[in-house]
């Protein structure tokens, strides 16, 4: 190994390293012989990053994050000269950039390595390595320590064990490995090769536990959760301080909501490898959904100090506060996770969502208007966004009307004295159209991208109904009514819109509906208003009810309208004979059993 120091680098280095963790960006290196041996710059590559995330000191960014760095300083494009390191290190927000290239020559492996400060764009360290290629995995090794050396920092003895242990002992096992790892990482991977040639490296490597795992990670990722667990049990029987299959078990369990067994799975792997940020993140995951969340928060940090770019973390996080309710709190964490992860539909949903729920209109409308962007059929952000619109244009109104009352007084004290009359702030008919336009887009493609749903249903006709389209407001009515038959606010707009338009004995029929859902409404207002001639409607339908009761008098859902009836008024007595009567015909009526239930108690 021939190695040459770059003297003046090592002083800005020794500052550079002052830090707890060191980020390091790894570039694939470049194949300057043979294309049949591209295969060993992904494999290098695989062995650099395994190796680098055992260790505490040493930070490689989420490989997402890094291709964007790559691409936005324009590599590929242009030489790595000291500018483009420079770039790199700016935009991945590494200190260290690792580079190089190889050629195979008979059966020797010839790598050259640069480590580059991208403070300067420098190089701090350049070494040549030249072994056979089948000592592949030894290079990797003498380059992790080559850049321990130059961190000046020592390594923990479990962190040595991690580092120096094998994975294979057969180059062409670990061809066939790397292979299928390259196929994997495809826009659209094959399974079933990739799963062949695992299976390859396995038949070239019976004790190729990596292969296993990997091949189990397959199985998983294909939904094959029983073909994965053989995989995993087989490696952990057989391998039983390898921490990788406990984290392939833990996601299964996970997946499968055996909680319990994921996290014994999950702090195994923490035991093993105290810098796995995955296992915490899971095991914080798995403790917001069993709402554990001073656990969920202890495992989260522990996740985000070790890899403070893993977007999932701060969402989960965000989650912690955001099922307690506390939707300020939970904002700075969603809005970290879409930073970090731009392009992650969900993250800018619930990020709305919270500033929805915060009554930050503006903030809420922009995610939202994002969210649909990245995920055109998302029907809860179309939901989302139909009820901020409204609500963004009417505190648009009130702010304004407000600003309008301080600048017309300029005394104080009549400011103070003079009420603010929200009447005022209503929105002008030009602005309210528009409104009710989107509103109503909104709510339609929501309803579209979710058949059944019932919510944006109900608010696109109650949009049609407040803009006067009062055939658009009947037909959606009617359509959440196909949906949810015992909605009673839907009954009771659709008798509004019926009154409206004059037809008396359609609205009728809805309170009349409404009458037999739920009681207690019409028994508390039981006359209409002056367009039905004050008529009492209660005393209507409870005629109507008497006569069916006359003609079956054990009907059980008629005697549960007349025992809702006599609760509303307080006869709690009559109630509960009416439900004693209706479980001597109907001994499983659940209905009936929970009201007598709550009578009795």
């Amino acid at each position: 190994m021939k190695f040459k120091v770059f003297i003046i680098s090592l002083l800005i280095l020794s500052s550079l390293f002052g830090q707890d963790k060191r980020r390091i960006g790894l570039i694939p290196l470049e194949n300057k012989g043979n294309s049949k041996y591209d295969w060993v710059s992904y494999g290098l590559e695989y062995l650099l990053v395994n190796k680098f995330s055992v260790l505490s000191i040493f930070y490689i960014p989420e490989n997402s994050i890094f291709k964007k760095a790559l691409k936005e300083s324009g590599y590929g494009s242009r030489p790595l000269d000291e500018r483009m390191v420079y770039h790199i290190g700016k935009n991945a927000e590494v200190e260290v950039i690792i580079s190089g290239s190889y050629q195979v020559s008979g059966n020797t492996l010839n790598v050259t390595v640069h480590f580059s400060n991208t403070f300067n764009g420098a190089t701090i360290l350049e070494n040549h390595y030249s072994q056979p290629l089948n000592e592949l995995f030894d290079i990797a090794n003498k380059i992790v320590y080559d850049m321990i050396n130059l961190a000046g920092n020592g390594i923990s003895a479990s962190e040595k064990r991690l580092l120096d242990f094998k994975i294979t002992s057969s180059i062409k096992a670990y061809e066939s490995f790397v292979r299928g790892y390259m196929e994997n990482g495809k826009p659209r991977p094959r399974p079933e090769v990739v799963i062949g040639l695992f299976r390859k490296a396995i038949r070239e490597d019976a004790r190729f536990w990596e292969a296993y795992y990997n091949l189990g990670i397959t199985y998983f990722n294909d939904h094959k959760y029983n073909d994965a667990l053989r995989q995993f049990n087989k490696v952990i029987q057989a391998l039983p301080d390898f921490e990788k299959p406990y984290y392939g078990r833990g996601l299964i369990y996970e997946r499968q909501k055996k909680y319990d067994l994921a996290i014994a799975d999950f702090k195994k792997v923490t035991e093993f490898n105290s810098n796995d940020y995955k296992s915490f993140y899971y095991l914080g995951k798995i403790s917001v959904r069993k709402k554990q969340y001073k656990e969920a928060a202890k495992y989260l940090k522990k996740a985000n100090t070790i890899n403070p770019d893993y977007a999932p973390a701060y969402y989960e996080m965000g989650n912690i506060y955001y099922n307690q309710g506390k939707y300020r709190q939970a904002i700075p964490h969603f809005r970290k996770a879409t930073e970090l992860d731009a392009d992650n539909a969900n993250y800018h949903r619930k990020l709305g969502d919270s500033y929805y729920r915060s009554q930050v209109f503006f903030s809420a409308y922009n995610e939202l208007k994002t969210t649909i962007r990245l995920r055109p059929n998302d029907a809860i952000a179309h939901f989302l966004l139909g009820i901020t619109v409204y609500k963004q244009a009417v505190l648009e109104e009130l702010i304004n009307s407000f600003l309008d009352l301080l600048s017309n007084n300029s005394n104080r004290e009549a400011v103070k004295e003079k009420k603010f009359n929200k009447k005022e702030a209503a929105l002008d008919p030009v602005k309210q159209r528009k409104v009710y336009e989107e509103m109503a887009d909104a709510f339609a493609k929501a309803a579209q991208a979710r058949p059944g749903f019932m919510e944006a249903t109900f608010n696109l006709a109650l949009t049609y109904h407040e803009m006067g389209d009062l055939d658009r407001a009947e037909k959606y009515y009617k359509a959440t009514l196909q949906i949810k038959p015992d909605l009673v606010r839907a009954y009771l707009k659709l008798g509004e819109l019926y009154t409206e338009e004059g037809k008396k004995e359609e609205a009728i029929d809805q309170y009349r509906k409404i009458f037999y859902i739920e009681p207690a409404l019409i028994v508390d207002k039981p006359t209409l208003g002056a367009e039905h001639q004050y008529i009492n409607i209660y005393q209507k339908f409870r005629k109507e009810l008497e006569e069916k009761l006359q003609a079956n008098p054990n009907n059980p859902k008629n005697n549960l309208v007349l025992a809702k009836i006599y609760q509303a008024q307080g006869q709690y007595g009559k109630a509960a004979n009416v439900l004693r009567k209706v479980l001597s015909h109907s001994p499983n009526n659940r209905e009936a059993k929970t009201m007598l239930s709550r009578l009795q108690n």
